[in-house]
């Protein structure tokens, strides 16, 4: 965030701590840096990062922001036993080592696995190809040997000779069952050989209705006598006795009579002509003549002949015989009912004097329905004879289908289908898996490519390193240049050690990572673009563990480093470390001369202690000495100070700094522990319970007020003589 121009023309950096609220205490939610150089002391756990970490978030924008953070700088490369250095190179290498574990781990997915128990994306796409060939190649088989067998069966033969699994595949949607007199008559069509045509099947054209009708007429008839002879009135068969003796014989003179012997007289002939008159005769001759014409008829019924089946193809043998069947039927009512208009008749010719009683029979249908069956039947025959070669080839075709459904369905083919699909359905889904995998694999690799060509060579920082190190007489290592043949990653170094013997980077320790990082970072401020903007130097608790000549060289070169710095330019140095702290700075008594006055340390330094009670931290801006501590043991006193006077601060927390400061002046002055608690054992016990951690709710608290704390402390020192020295050291603290 921008800032305000002081009097003496540095702008003054504004740090928002507001959005952490519950790390930093009301009054210290803005830091102010207001110097050029800046020494900020807090313990672990007192916000430091959190403070470097919104210098970088908020000033990034006006300011080129340099943050050392421990050994970011600095990552193993185990491809190469080597070190990536530089900013840039480590975080490039970290990104590398994420792709590298991003690509080992894809290839176990998709690479076979040495333990044969374990399953990956390979193994599935394995095992679901597998099982696919499997279903398929017994599909497959199947088809082959069903083709293969059709192309063989003969008598009759129903395949091409070159008929194959193609042909086969490609017919199993025709595939139909034929009942057994179909196969019977596809069979014989193929054995059959050319027949003549046939003509139609006529049959006669009677109207029944008419001759019933005419017959009824006949019945429903009678003639009127116009002589009475009294034997013969009303003795039909006396009637039709007399009417046959006159047919028989001839009225001549004399003539006698064929059943009494007598002589028919003239009286007599004349008598029964009288009787059987002319309407007698008109009646007999209508009967005579139905009686003909019905037997004319019942001879052409008699006459219709069933149909032949030697004259037909094979295939219309059930037809004929049902047809047959039919025509006879018809022909035995057609017979049966002219039958009985001729009996009717008959019996008429005994009753022509009184009417009979007309026939109320049914009438049979006429031989059109027969006679369209016929016709089809011919015509079918006659096709057949026309067309017989692409009919035998249909037949073939109908034999070859019904043989495929029976193969089909002893395969159980349809169940066969739905396990391939699925399976194929499976392995599809598998391949695809496993083929976004390696496309994933693919990607990885390439933007692995990609990250190498962006490493830098950092050779000329590193030569400095070196330099540096030996300068200070630091033989234990330094770093030599890795010529990476193979993938060509610049700025990695192995580290050799004074036996000129490559180390395991694995064997690089805390420390020496530290210092590596730490000089890279400051060599290359130095290469940074005069031209670009001011820049804020964070070095956030760079001291960790290293040696005393790797102290000595820290502090050596961040002294450099803010002796040099240009104007506009910031330095923010965060540290836990006491020791650090008070080296790294420049005299603290001194004076210096900043546009023609003298001015403090203080007044030329921004100096910033935090302390935490525990919840939050205070930021505490150091403006005089009496404020700073000179020795580690001066910051237990300043931090046992703040705990007694801040009223939100647990009384627990007193305890540590109070034990701190007895073990220290325990050690200073060489007196043992029953030496210096005497009697008072018990206030050790005291300062030692609850050193746990603040959220260790399994600590048990001590009862004790702040006062009764410090009571504790000052009778401790006053039973061992020092008042004085309590006392100052407390006044001391006081701020």
């Amino acid at each position: 965030m921008l800032n305000d121009l002081q009097s003496s023309g540095i702008p003054v950096l504004r740090v928002s701590l507001s959005h952490h609220p519950d790390k930093f205490s009301e009054g210290s939610q803005e830091l102010n840096i207001t110097k050029k150089v800046n020494f900020i002391f807090g313990r672990n756990g007192t916000g430091k990062t959190t403070i470097s970490d919104q210098i970088m978030s908020q000033l990034s924008t006006e300011y080129d922001v340099c943050l050392f953070k421990d050994f970011d700088g600095v990552v193993e490369n185990d491809r190469l036993n080597a070190v990536a250095l530089g900013t840039e190179n480590a975080k490039i290498q970290k990104e590398i080592d994420i792709v590298d574990n991003d690509i080992a781990e894809i290839r176990k997915q998709i690479e076979q696995p040495e333990d044969v128990n374990i399953e990956n994306l390979l193994t599935k796409a394995t095992k679901s190809k597998k099982a696919y060939d499997t279903q398929y190649n017994k599909i497959n088989a199947f088809f082959v040997d069903s083709a293969r067998k059709l192309k063989n069966l003969s008598n009759p033969q129903i395949a091409k000779t070159s008929y194959d699994k193609p042909s086969f595949k490609d017919e199993i949607a025709k595939a139909s069952l034929l009942s057994e007199d179909s196969i019977v008559a596809h069979k014989n069509t193929i054995k059959a050989d050319k027949k003549a045509d046939v003509p139609n099947i006529l049959f006669p054209d009677i109207d029944l209705s008419l001759y019933l009708e005419s017959t009824n007429e006949v019945l429903q008839s009678s003639v009127a006598q116009t002589q009475d002879i009294p034997e013969l009135k009303g003795k039909t068969d006396k009637q039709n006795f007399a009417r046959q003796g006159m047919i028989i014989h001839q009225h001549k003179i004399g003539e006698i009579c064929a059943f009494c012997g007598n002589e028919i007289s003239d009286e007599r002939w004349q008598l029964l002509g009288n009787y059987f008159n002319d309407e007698v005769k008109k009646l007999e001759s209508r009967i005579a003549s139905g009686i003909t014409k019905i037997e004319l008829e019942l001879d052409a019924i008699k006459g219709i002949e069933e149909i032949k089946e030697v004259v037909f193809y094979d295939r219309f043998k059930q037809d004929i015989r049902k047809l047959n069947l039919q025509i006879v039927a018809k022909r035995n009512e057609y017979k049966e009912f002219l039958s009985s208009l001729q009996a009717a008749l008959e019996e008429k010719k005994k009753k022509l004097f009184i009417e009979s009683t007309p026939l109320e029979i049914a009438i049979p249908a006429n031989f059109n329905y027969i006679e369209k069956e016929c016709e089809d039947l011919v015509k079918g025959h006659n096709e057949l004879s026309l067309n017989l070669k692409t009919e035998q080839e249909k037949a073939k075709d109908a034999l070859r289908y019904h043989e495929i459904n029976k193969m089909l369905d002893e395969f159980q083919y349809d169940d066969e289908s739905i396990s391939l699909a699925k399976l194929s359905a499976i392995n599809d889904e598998a391949q695809k898996v496993l083929g976004d995998k390696k496309n994933e694999l693919q990607i990885k690799q390439d933007a692995r490519k990609d990250l190498i060509l962006q490493t830098k060579d950092e050779e000329k920082i590193a030569e400095k390193i070196n330099k540096l190190l030996l300068s200070m007489g630091v033989v234990s290592f330094s770093l030599k240049l890795v010529k990476d043949d193979d993938e060509n990653q610049k700025g990695q170094y192995q580290i050799k050690s004074h036996d000129e013997n490559i180390r395991p980077i694995t064997k690089l320790s805390k420390g020496e990572k530290n210092i590596i990082a730490f000089l890279y970072f400051i060599f290359s401020l130095e290469s940074v673009d005069s031209r670009s903007k001011p820049k804020v130097i964070v070095l956030d608790d760079p001291m960790t563990s290293n040696d005393d000549t790797m102290q000595y060289l820290m502090i050596s070169e961040i002294q450099k480093l803010y002796r040099g710095l240009r104007d506009g330019n910031y330095l923010i140095i965060l540290t836990h470390n006491c020791h650090f702290y008070l080296n790294v700075r420049p005299n603290t008594g001194r004076t210096y001369k900043e546009n023609g006055e003298e001015i403090s340390f203080y007044e030329k330094y921004g100096v910033y202690h935090l302390f935490s009670d525990g919840k939050r931290t205070t930021i505490k801006s150091i403006s005089k000495g009496k404020q700073d501590f000179k020795t580690s043991y001066e910051t237990l006193w300043k931090e046992l100070v703040f705990l007694h006077n801040t009223e939100d601060a647990s009384p627990d927390l007193m305890l540590s700094p109070c034990r701190k400061i007895c073990e220290t002046y325990m050690n200073f002055t060489k007196k043992g522990i029953e030496a210096f608690y005497g009697d008072n054992i018990s206030a050790k016990k005291l300062f030692d319970v609850n050193q746990h951690s603040i959220d260790d709710f399994e600590a048990e608290a001590n009862g004790k007020t702040k006062c009764e704390i410090l009571a504790i402390l000052q009778k401790l020192f006053t039973d061992n003589d020092a008042v004085d020295h309590i006392n100052s050291y407390w006044r001391g603290g006081e701020t």
